[in-house]
């Protein structure tokens, strides 16, 4: 199995407001990232993450991003280990400011930048296609362009869905209040009643 998830982060004392938009809550309850459908948490560089497990979630896409850029900087991951591929972007003032994509199903070598990319990317990039032509380039049986997104993300944020899960790592279950556009993941679609 892998990871299916996507996550959002914002900057300090946001994170309330973001948590509000949302129409999310917490609970008491803690978790590792992604072992209930929202868990969250405040990383070292002062950036909250709420972590979503669904690839590609709503509150990751451009309409949200939007939205929740208004009220401040906006980081955001989608991961889908299943097909390799994986996004990271960070959103100001209601615009895309940067955005890197890969899509192992276009091609092991795929990696689509745009916008003002963070200075870390260079670096990140030069290292991890590196060992991606160590390991056979297109012909490995390992994709290192992957982690270049999330690695460029976690620069920033100070996050990586696979890096996190000790104890002190453990996350706050939030869930969604009966009235917000996140209440209806509450029920599986299948479930009729």
């Amino acid at each position: 199995m892998g990871y299916a998830i996507s996550w959002v982060a914002m900057k300090g004392e946001v994170s309330e407001r973001l948590l509000e938009n949302l129409s999310l809550e917490p609970t008491r309850e803690r978790a590792y990232p992604a072992e209930a459908i929202f868990t969250g948490h405040t990383m070292r560089p002062g950036w909250f993450v709420l972590v979503i497990n669904r690839c590609n979630h709503d509150f990751v896409r451009p309409k949200s991003l939007e939205r929740l850029s208004e009220l401040g900087e906006v980081i955001a991951c989608s991961v889908e280990e299943h097909v390799m591929w994986s996004s990271a972007e960070l959103w100001r003032g209601g615009a895309q400011i940067w955005s890197i994509q890969h899509d192992a199903q276009k091609g092991m070598l795929d990696l689509d930048a745009s916008g003002f990319i963070p200075e870390a990317y260079s670096a990140i990039r030069n290292e991890y296609s590196e060992r991606q032509e160590q390991e056979g380039g297109v012909e490995a049986e390992v994709d290192y362009i992957f982690d270049i997104p999330l690695l460029v993300a976690k620069s920033i944020v100070g996050f990586k869905h696979d890096e996190a899960g000790t104890d002190d790592e453990m996350f706050l279950v939030y869930r969604a209040t009966e009235l917000g556009d996140a209440a209806e993941i509450r029920k599986p679609r299948w479930r009729f009643w």
